[in-house]
């Protein structure tokens, strides 16, 4: 973050900083302000009215009225309330400096006091705006003050002027470190949902990271990778009450490690072990870790598993492999039985069950290899798939037309686009090859909204450009990232 402003660096995290900020305290300090507020300048204009000072009462009946009428906006519009909640709780702060310049106080003590709740007013804003802000409040303010002691007062003493800036000064140190210390709060705690999100990808082997909640009285799991091999409801409880660590349960093993005083006892972390346990029929050997902060939080892992389980599931994966190659076998064995009886005999049941095997086959494909396509012999081999007497797909692509790419996945892209070709409607795809290759579609209406279109353009697209004449997709010199379509339909169904 820079160090005069604290602003960070990252636009996108400053962002979400002040979305964060605007919800957790600038809007909440609003609130109390406006609440708490209402009924006493109501009060006091109601006063002033029957005193007979018409003019107070007006100006306060007109500031009441805009406090409400702000609150009112910046509640039901989210959008008012990110970008306008520190200017609101600016023009506040400024209007609030009416009851400092208005009453003519005769007693001191009366006077004492209603400068004090005064200042608490505008420390309390002070310090819900941003720094820039804040800092630049406390300098109007403190300006205000001298200008209305000069103007009621015989005369200021040296004193007064070094405090009126020592103390501005002293304010604003304090609003600086109280700002870094939100960031810094609030960097902690994104840098901590981050490392929850990338522990389990990081760490492939079965783990829980849990600690005891005495209100309910039970073990709670705080993150967890159970890869599927746990068979059980309640993985945690089951796990920890079934182990046998010596003949006693892994649970009562963990609580006489966190009770006894070891030499890791003056340190956060209070044991790190590694044993063997027995759990449904089967030895593990696990780390064990216990941290102390302010409640024990322990980490399991398993580090090895059973030698037959492991075995069984090397022999399962090779199995599903050798499955999955007899399927592809058998649709390519298929398809070409399908295309001669197409070139036979037109039939658009035929030609739908041919494309549904071709996405079948090139979603078995391992679609991380990156390799050069010819995109020319592509096209016509996606034309000879996807015309029908009632539609034309034309092409314009040069002979030497070819990039670098997942073809798998460039495959299933186009697939998806001409999926949408309608009857009696006549597609032209050009292939402009310069820098970089770009693949322009006309005479298509819409664009796939399915998820494996959505998720081939992010992996093969640089740029996407949609007008009413056609479709242009920039392909990526290299592919920014992979992904795999099982475990895409996996994810979906989890979420």
């Amino acid at each position: 973050m820079n160090k005069y402003n604290l602003r960070f660096k990252d636009q996108e995290l400053e962002k979400k900083y002040q979305i964060h900020k605007v919800k957790d305290i600038q809007f909440p300090t609003l609130t109390y302000i406006t609440l708490g507020g209402t009924p006493l300048i109501l009060i006091n204009a109601i006063s002033k009215v029957i005193n007979l000072d018409y003019t107070d009462a007006l100006i306060n009946g007109i500031f009441l009225i805009y406090m409400l009428i702000q609150y009112v906006v910046l509640r039901k519009n989210e959008f008012f309330r990110v970008n306008y909640c520190n200017l609101a709780l600016v023009i506040t702060n400024f209007a609030s400096l009416y009851y400092e310049i208005s009453p003519q106080q005769s007693d001191y003590y009366n006077g004492y006091i209603m400068g004090s709740n005064q200042m608490l007013i505008h420390t309390l804003l002070m310090f819900a705006c941003n720094l820039e802000i804040g800092v630049f409040s406390n300098l109007v303010l403190t300006v205000v003050r001298v200008i209305l002691a000069n103007e009621y007062s015989q005369s200021m003493s040296i004193q007064q002027y070094l405090q009126t800036i020592i103390m501005p000064c002293s304010f604003i140190i304090v609003q600086y470190q109280i700002e870094k210390q939100f960031r810094d709060s609030y960097l902690l705690s994104l840098k901590d949902n981050t490392w929850e999100i990338l522990i389990p990808l990081l760490l492939r082997k079965p783990f829980f990271i849990f600690a005891f909640n005495q209100e309910i009285n039970m073990y709670q799991a705080i993150m967890s990778n159970q890869n599927s091999f746990f068979n059980s409801d309640s993985p945690l409880s089951t796990f920890l009450f079934q182990s046998k660590v010596k003949k006693k349960s892994l649970e009562a093993y963990l609580v006489k490690k966190s009770n006894h005083k070891g030499k890791f006892n003056k340190f956060p972390c209070l044991f790190n072990q590694q044993v063997n346990l027995e759990y449904q029929l089967k030895k593990l050997q696990v780390s064990v870790i216990g941290c102390k902060f302010e409640r024990i939080i322990y980490a399991v892992i398993i580090d090895s598993e059973d030698p037959l389980l492991r075995e069984s599931k090397i022999k399962f994966n090779q199995s599903l492999q050798q499955c999955k190659d007899i399927l592809n076998a058998q649709i390519l064995q298929i398809n070409k039985v399908l295309t001669l009886h197409l070139s036979q005999t037109y039939s658009s049941l035929i030609r739908n069950l041919r494309i549904s095997l071709y996405e079948i086959y090139y979603k078995q494909i391992d679609n991380k290899k990156i390799q050069l396509v010819k995109m020319k012999k592509l096209l016509l081999k996606c034309q000879k798939i996807f015309e029908t007497p009632t539609n034309k797909i034309k092409i314009d692509c040069q002979e030497n037309a070819r990039f670098a790419t997942i073809k798998p996945t460039l495959i299933i892209f186009l697939f998806e686009i001409l999926k949408l070709v309608d009857n009696n409607q006549q597609v032209f795809l050009l292939v402009n090859q310069n820098i970089t290759t770009t693949l322009f579609i006309y005479g298509l209406k819409n664009l796939p909204t399915s998820v494996l279109f959505q998720q081939s353009q992010q992996v093969l697209v640089e740029r996407t450009i949609n007008t009413a004449q056609y479709f242009s997709f920039e392909f990526m010199k290299s592919p920014q990232t992979t992904f795999n379509y099982e475990n895409q339909i996996k994810q979906e169904s989890i979420v």
